[in-house]
Parts: C-alpha cells; structure tokens; sequence
C-alpha cells in the first residue's frame, strides 16, 4: 500500500487532494525503528510530526517521582507530534516503539507551507478538527480518571470510619461487663448503709451518724455516675454501630439531636462551651427516616471544629444548635443549624474550607478532612445540602438541610 493512500485514512491528511498530497509525501521522509527505540523524548526541541505506516508507539509521560504514566498507545494511521508542527515548543511527552515502526516523517517547514497554499482553508480544517478530537478524548479520559480517584479517596475513608466505628462499639461492648459489676458493687453498698442493722448501733454516735451519711452520698454519687457512664456507653454503641451499617431508621430527630449533644458533654464542659438547644419542631412532625449514625457523626463533626478553631485554646463560648422545618422546600425537609460567634472564617478561606485537606490548623492536629467529610455524609448519604455563612469576629453558622424521608441507599 502506497504512503497516499495510507495518509489519505488519516482524518488530518483526508481533505487534502491528491496532487498536495503526493507533494507532502515528497516533502516528508520514512524511516524505520525497531522496537524499544525512543522516537522523541519529553523535554526535546520539537518540529516533527510522525504518521504510523506500519507498527505502534507507546505515548507516555513521568511524573515527580520519575514514574511513568501512560497516555496513549497510536496504532496503523494514526500520528504523533502534531502540536510540534504548530507552536514549536518542545515535546510534551516521549514516544517509544513497542514494535518495530515505519513512520512518515513531516517537518514543520512544510507544514507551513501546504497551510499558506490555496488549500489552506481546507488543510486548516481538517487540522482543528484532529486537534478538536484529540482535546475531546483527553477531557473525557481525564475526567473519568479523576472520577475513579475521588470514588476511590472516598472508599479508603469509608473504610476507615467503618474500622473506627467497629473498634468504639467494640470498647463500648467491653466496657459494659466491668460497669455491670461495679455497678451491682455499688447496689449492693447502698442497701448495706440503708439497712437497719447498720443504722441501730450507730445512732446515739453522731460522729458515726456523719460518716455514714457522708459514706450514702459518696455511694449515691458513684451510682448516679456509673448509671451515666452506661448511658454514654449505650450512646456510642448506638452511633457506632449506626454509622457501621448504615442502616436507615424511623427515629425521633430532637431526641437523636439531644443524645449526640450529650456524646459531646464531656468536651464541652472541659472547652467552656455552652451549648443551647432550640427544638422548634412541633410534636407531629418530630419523626425522621434516616441514616441516625452519619446525622450524629455530622453534628460532631461541626462541634469538634467549633471547639478547635472558633474557641480554641478552652477559651469558650455560645453554641446554639436549631432544629426546624422547611416547609417550602420540595420535598419536604429539615434544617439543622450549628451556630457559634467564635473567631469567624477569613473570606478568603470560606470557599476552600469543604476542600479535602484544607485547613488552617494543621498545627493543632488539623487534617483539613473533617469539614470534606461532613460535606459527603450530607450530600450523598442524608441527600441534602450544606451552607456556611461567616465573618471574621463574628462568628460562623452551618445550615444542613436534608429530606424528612431519606431515599434507601
């Protein structure tokens, strides 16, 4: 098969008639390679561009650390090299042999020259078009690549709160065995003082009357502790396995909202925090269908940043968190609001703060993923939408609005 007729299958050579046709093949040259050989290197000085006539080329590019990462393999017909003819830069990538290659070699000097011919509009046209193509192809391939990385970034981490939720129930599991013991420890202490055989000889001895008091408000003490050491035990095992299947469930929203706030009692009071609860939901329209686990993990998510970066340092303040009904929306849908009027969020950082790994306190311990993280359960598991407002010294408000009834995942 001659060189014509092998350009003439090449959507940039097509239009061309054959008297150019036969002149750009007398202008260019074919050599031969053998595999292995490298055609062009990433970096080169660039005025060639090559048609396959027989064989195949491997396109690739290397990366920081020197890998290699693969754009295209060009088969029989097809061309490498094109932008060379064009802009003369140098070569954006390297072209290697994978068989033993014939190529029809082009220069740029005659190139230019069939363009500025009488042919132009048409050599011009079928050019754009390659190039249209070419563009089109790397968008598309980029694209895809780009899909398969985050939905792998967000597998990984998945699988990582899936192992944190496993190993808090399983502590939270472990921890009930030695609370049940201390606990019927201290039942049974508590009758003791209580009992009449205890209280009969020590009644005429006032100093024993003040220790045996002393003694019932000490076990008192322990009870009513270890009675809320259970019920925060009960709370984490509820969230982690929640969150650990996914499961969706019919549950009375102001009291799931309530028992993630008392999961974050502990941090609160040791950060100055005063939380405020505002429930305005009327009691017929309390129930919500779905995912409890990922709304707890949402709440505290945004409350462990109010404690790291709007009050940090323990240094306190107001939190109000609001609970409404957004009855215009369709469907119909709850928002939940998290308030504080903290430090605020320079404007500059606002629309980067759902960015994964973007933060401003990585010296705090910041991962710059809790915000990122928050944003996903929102949107794909609780199907809703977040918005954040904020002014620097004037504090911060997130607003999650999300379905009253959940899609099934």
């Amino acid at each position: 098969m001659s060189i014509e007729s092998i350009l003439q299958d090449v959507p940039l050579f097509s239009p061309v008639p054959a008297a150019s046709l036969e002149a750009l093949v007398e202008a260019g040259q074919v050599v031969t390679y053998p595999a292995g050989y490298v055609v062009c290197r990433e970096g080169e000085e660039a005025d060639t561009m090559y048609v396959i006539l027989e064989g195949r080329l491997r396109v690739f590019k290397q990366d920081e650390k020197g890998n290699e990462v693969e754009l295209a393999i060009r088969e029989r017909g097809e061309f490498v090299g094109e932008l060379a003819l064009l802009d003369g830069e140098p070569r954006s990538a390297t072209v290697v042999c994978l068989t033993s290659c014939r190529l029809f070699v082009l220069q740029r000097a005659a190139f230019m020259e069939l363009l500025l011919n009488e042919e132009k509009p048409i050599m011009s046209y079928s050019f754009l078009t390659a190039l249209v193509k070419r563009v089109r192809f790397a968008s598309t391939r980029y694209f895809k690549e780009e899909l398969a990385q985050r939905a792998l970034q967000a597998e990984m981490e998945a699988q990582r709160h899936r192992a944190m939720a496993q190993l808090v129930a399983g502590v939270a599991h472990e921890l009930n065995t030695p609370l049940g013991i201390v606990n019927t420890a201290v039942d049974m202490i508590q009758k003791r003082l209580e009992s009449e055989q205890l209280a009969a000889p020590l009644r005429e001895n006032q100093e024993a009357q003040a220790v045996l008091a002393a003694m019932k408000e000490a076990a008192n003490l322990a009870d009513r502790h270890i009675e809320r050491a259970h019920h925060l035990v009960q709370h984490f095992k509820k969230v982690s396995v929640g969150d650990l299947a996914a499961v969706r469930e019919t549950v009375d929203l102001p009291v799931l909202v309530r028992d993630g706030l008392e999961l974050f009692r502990i941090n609160a009071r040791q950060s100055g925090l005063e939380i405020n609860f505002d429930n305005q939901l009327a009691a017929g329209e309390a129930t919500w269908q779905g995912y409890p686990g990922p709304l707890t993990q949402v709440l505290l998510n945004l409350l462990f940043n109010i404690e790291r970066y709007a009050y940090p340092d323990g240094s306190g303040g107001v939190v109000e968190i609001e609970l409404r009904a957004d009855r215009r929306r369709e469907p119909a849908s709850f928002v939940l609001v998290v308030r504080d009027f903290g430090r605020g969020i320079e404007p500059a950082h606002l629309e980067q703060i759902f960015t994964p790994f973007f933060t401003t306190g990585r010296g705090k311990g910041g991962s710059g993923l809790g915000l990122a993280i928050v944003k996903n359960i929102v949107t794909d598991v609780l199907r809703g939408a977040i918005a954040v407002e904020s002014e620097p010294g004037s504090g911060t408000t997130f607003a999650v609005t999300f379905p009253q009834v959940v899609e099934e995942r």
